[in-house]
């Protein structure tokens, strides 16, 4: 029995190294910082970690940034994740919602409807999103505006229920939908170089991303 027990221990800790060795050679790790047990607790870090993993699929030259703060009329603004693709940049804004999603381009407000008739009322994420791409070209007034393309993102735990949507720079989707979108991208508007000096430019709005999210994690539901 003691044999045993021991032989399930090693194997135990034997599993958790192999984890930790994968976790911390993903490009998740490297821009972020989390560490597997983050991962694992954290269910904000589980939803990052799911969005950075559908986007590191993309294919085409890209960069991915998470979590930027930008400074916008004396507060700091995040945008959730970036993707600085040779077809455009894209804006995302995550969304964790597990209801029934009801929302049209237009309107100030969308309804999550819940379990017994309750809802839950939010700002239009597509209008939260477009005064972050607006603060972010603010920083970047050289890049052509029309490379610009809003992307909403909810996760996988809600249904939409009626989304009307009418522009064709602004997306709205959930986590598991990112794949089929990707494979529909087309069109070569940003070099390589200039995907990098993007990179660059934006690289220093990407700083105190631990603490911020920690903090979102325990202290609101977007």
């Amino acid at each position: 029995m003691t044999l045993t027990i021991l032989v399930v221990v090693i194997a135990i800790i034997g599993y958790f190294i192999f984890k930790l060795y994968n976790h911390d050679n993903t490009t998740f790790y490297q821009l972020t910082g989390y560490s597997y047990f983050d991962l694992l607790l954290n269910k904000s870090v589980r939803t990052s970690y799911q969005l950075m993993n559908e986007l590191e699929h993309v294919q085409g030259s890209k960069k991915i940034m998470m979590n930027l703060k930008l400074p916008v009329h004396n507060e700091v603004q995040t945008i959730d994740a970036l993707l600085l693709h040779e077809s455009g940049i894209y804006v995302v804004n995550v969304k964790k919602k597990s209801g029934w999603i009801n929302g049209r381009e237009q309107s100030i407000e969308w309804i999550e409807l819940l379990h017994k008739n309750r809802k839950n009322v939010f700002n239009n994420p597509i209008h939260e999103t477009k005064r972050l791409i607006h603060a972010l070209k603010d920083r970047l007034p050289e890049v052509d505006g029309a490379l610009f393309e809003t992307m909403v993102v909810f996760t996988n735990d809600c249904s939409f229920q009626q989304i009307e949507i009418h522009s064709s720079d602004v997306e709205v989707l959930k986590i598991a939908e990112l794949k089929k979108w990707a494979a529909a991208l087309e069109g070569k508007r940003l070099s390589d170089t200039e995907i990098e000096k993007l990179y660059a430019t934006l690289e220093t709005f990407t700083h105190d991303i631990n603490t911020t999210l920690r903090s979102e994690a325990v202290t609101s539901v977007s």
